[in-house]
């Protein structure tokens, strides 16, 4: 890997094999080799030349990459849910990649939201998500925070602000990686999914090179706008706090969320007073156990094949009957935050909807419930799913969350076998499909389950002989599936061994569009001495299977 801040240093010729497996030709198998204690000295001038990566930004979680992306995005980040390696800039916008356009009518800043009385539970929503990791069915695409008289929905302020690029992932930070294609129009803004409110943009590539900048409306909805007719990729690093997705609502008073209250319908008025007395909430109390009972009140909603119409008003008729899937339960939810001084959005994409509030510093994401029973998405093994902490508000006996969802269909697409994802403990695969919250952060390797039948080759090609912790090594090979190459995929290098029973991935390089992977891995100098064996893997992609090379030799 070359890099004009790279420090050179002279290290021994590579070997043509290892200690143990052949290498070369078609080799495959395990490695093995005894890590020094020692640094020796350096090597005479025939050796050959390695270059060791100075990160250019310290405060990148470089420690598990190994090569430098275009755009200045870390190779791979480390999150609460598991190691995030970054999408290829340089691939183009692909056919099996859902391109976001100005079609539709809420593809603009001027969307709005109509409610449904059609309170049945909806069995499968196709879904696309970008992100990593994997925020399913939690994609941030549509917000909205005002009523109008006939009950619809949309954003108060609409007009758009640019979005700043830069700063750093702080501490109470989560990172996640977007992959965005977008279809340009001059000079206008298209619509285009976030993680979560206040998310902060730390970095973007754009590929091909277009100039596009991204703006957010009042409800933080997104945009992207370019000067030209073009279809892009956004590759982006994202920098959100944790607590959005599973924290109390702060105790503050009504006077701390005055200022962010705004003028409701007169009309609407008489309704809220039935709904607020069926709730049993009220000014008097604090705006922390208003919105606990709310909560509590909205996730006991139940889907219903009748629709409700007792009332003739649409509000009264979902809230009071307590019908309804997760959007009518957000809808009405957030109708009676606005008029009681909560402020609130409702947030909808194609498979899920759920509220945030705001208690005059943060911005928390409640999820009422009501999800569908099944969601068509394609689970894409490289990318961990998101574990949010633990919810802080209870559940009734029946739980409809959407996070149950998420892991039903990734329980759905795993292979029933010891081979499967399971296996490999990445979260929410299991057959059983236990709550995230209880489950490890997933390894950086799975198998994708549904994949072409043919097998996935992992061939070494080359691997330096004297490996020693602190320095990099050097190793190239090839992967290809049903003799076709397997271009663009991650390339994890695992060391196993008594000291690892488990594996630990020292890092991680892609293959190029002839599927050959060649590069530098740093050995971590916290790794324990003693003999390894080294597996070469890949959780493949939906042309090719996952593969490992820890075959017998």
């Amino acid at each position: 890997m070359s890099d004009p801040t790279a420090r050179k240093r002279r290290a021994p010729p590579p070997a043509a094999s290892a200690p143990r497996g052949r290498l070369g030709g078609r080799a495959r198998g395990l490695v093995a080799f005894a890590l020094a204690c020692a640094v020796s000295p350096l090597a005479d001038a025939q050796g050959s030349l390695l270059h060791e990566f100075i990160p250019p930004d310290p405060e990148e979680d470089v420690s598990l990459a190994t090569t430098t992306l275009d755009g200045g995005l870390p190779a791979a980040i480390q999150t609460p849910s598991g190691l995030a390696t970054a999408p290829d800039p340089q691939r183009p916008p692909g056919s099996q990649q859902q391109v976001y356009s100005s079609a539709g009518s809420d593809a603009g800043p001027d969307a709005s939201y109509e409610p449904d009385r059609d309170t049945r539970r909806p069995n499968v929503e196709r879904y696309d998500d970008p992100f990593s990791p994997a925020t399913a069915p939690f994609k941030r695409l549509q917000a909205y925070d005002a009523v109008r008289a006939d009950y619809s929905l949309v954003v108060r302020e609409r007009s758009l602000t640019p979005i700043e690029v830069g700063g750093a992932v702080s501490a109470g930070d989560e990172a996640f990686y977007g992959d965005i294609a977008v279809d340009l129009v001059p000079s206008q803004p298209v619509r285009i999914p976030t993680v979560g409110p206040e998310t902060r943009l730390v970095r973007m590539h754009v590929n091909p090179a277009t100039p596009v900048v991204l703006l957010r409306d009042g409800a933080d909805n997104w945009f992207a706008r370019g000067t030209t007719s073009a279809r892009v990729r956004l590759v982006v690093q994202l920098a959100i706090a944790r607590a959005t997705f599973g924290s109390e609502f702060a105790d503050v008073d009504w006077g701390k969320l005055e200022p962010y209250r705004t003028p409701q319908e007169p009309s609407h008025e008489a309704a809220f007073r039935q709904v607020a007395q069926a709730i049993g909430i009220s000014p008097s109390m604090r705006p922390r156990d208003v919105v606990h009972r709310m909560v509590e009140y909205f996730r006991s909603f139940a889907p219903s094949d009748e629709p409700p119409r007792e009332h003739g008003d649409i509000y009264l008729d979902l809230a009071l009957s307590r019908k309804g899937v997760c959007r009518h339960r957000a809808f009405a939810f957030l109708v009676t935050a606005l008029h009681i001084g909560i402020p609130a959005r409702m947030v909808v994409n194609e498979a899920h909807a759920w509220v945030e509030v705001f208690d005059g510093s943060l911005w928390h994401r409640i999820d009422l419930g009501g999800a569908a029973l099944d969601m068509d998405q394609e689970i894409d093994p490289s990318r961990p799913p998101h574990v949010p902490p633990p919810d802080p508000y209870s559940w009734p006996e029946q739980r409809d969350s959407g996070q149950a969802l998420a892991e039903r269909t990734r329980a759905e697409q795993a292979p029933q076998g010891p081979s499967g994802p399971g296996s490999a403990g990445s979260a929410g695969s299991n057959a059983a499909a236990p709550p995230a919250s209880a489950l490890p952060p997933p390894t950086p390797t799975s198998d994708p389950g549904d994949r072409p039948a043919e097998r996935t080759e992992i061939v070494v090609t080359a691997l330096d002989k004297d490996i020693r912790r602190g320095f990099p090594f050097h190793i190239q090979g090839q992967i290809s599936s049903g003799g076709a190459p397997c271009g663009h995929v991650r390339v994890d290098v695992i060391l196993t061994g008594s000291a690892a029973p488990q594996g630990v991935t020292v890092g991680s390089l892609s293959t190029d569009e002839r599927g050959r992977y060649d590069g530098a891995v740093i050995l971590r100098s916290d790794i324990a001495l003693g003999a390894y064996d080294l597996v070469i893997a890949t959780p493949g992609d939906v042309r090719c299977k996952a593969g490992r090379s820890d075959m017998a030799p």
